[in-house]
């Protein structure tokens, strides 16, 4: 039961954090349950899809009208996106791991970096930062699915949704209110997990009491992030999201460097 209990509030604090970032909820699931407890990588990996899905589906079912994400720029990108779901999951544990993760730190640190240019690139032009405004036409479509696919690769093998990518590309790259990308990222890890989850399921990686009640913990954080989003200011959100890929910047590259 403490175990169970335990579980849950770590899904509920990775959905509400995933959920607000557009991240998926992965990035904090596959680390803690490898580091507190003890599974191995690719369990922690299949659970970690199981709750993204939950984040999608709880952002999905609850977000407020007007606050949702752009289905269309999601649809599109998502054609590349779930392809490269699949081929990740299927190269997992045929990769070095040292230099996944050196590859991992150095697009996580690019993507924080060029956030931080975009973000103060509009500020010197005056322009306001409505988190979810409507007036917008996503740009620069070569690049945007060039790095979904990559996303998606990257969620195959490490179990995190791409969101971290994701999110910046649509916001900085794309030129897409960041409130309406997260809103979208949220929509997407989803289908990208999905994509992927029947392989580890396949492989028999998918434990139901450790998916259980971390998915549930995952669902309803999720739902509680949703009536936070669109309270909190764009400069926040964003500060908050940067701050995160440098500490999983430096995680993963720490752990390329040492093997």
């Amino acid at each position: 039961m403490i175990t169970a209990l335990s579980l849950f509030g770590i899904g509920a604090a990775a959905g509400i954090l995933g959920a607000l970032m557009g991240l998926g909820g992965g990035i904090f699931l596959v680390p803690l349950l490898t580091l507190v407890f003890d599974l191995p990588i690719r369990i922690a990996v299949g659970t970690s899809l199981v709750g993204v899905i939950a984040t999608s589906a709880g952002v999905a079912a609850f977000a407020p009208r007007g606050r949702g994400g752009d289905v269309g720029l999601a649809l599109r990108l998502e054609l590349v996106t779930t392809g490269g779901a699949i081929l990740g999951s299927l190269l997992t544990g045929m990769l070095s791991a040292s230099l996944l993760n050196i590859l991992f730190a150095v697009v996580v640190f690019f993507t924080a970096g060029y956030t931080l240019y975009k973000a103060g690139h509009r500020s010197d032009q005056g322009q306001p930062e409505d988190l979810f405004r409507q007036d917008y036409h996503p740009t620069h479509w070569t690049a945007g699915l060039s790095g979904a696919g990559m996303a998606g690769m990257i969620s195959g093998l490490l179990g995190v949704g791409g969101g971290f990518i994701k999110v910046p590309i649509m916001y900085a790259l794309m030129e897409v209110p960041l409130g309406v990308a997260t809103a979208t990222s949220n929509f997407m890890v989803g289908i990208t997990a999905a994509a992927s989850v029947f392989v580890y399921y396949g492989r028999g990686d998918i434990y139901p009491m450790v998916v259980v009640p971390t998915a549930v913990g995952v669902f309803l954080g999720a739902m509680g992030a949703v009536y936070l989003l669109p309270r909190m200011r764009a400069a926040l959100l964003r500060n908050v999201l940067v701050g995160l890929l440098v500490l999983l910047g430096g995680y993963m590259l720490f752990k390329g460097v040492r093997g």
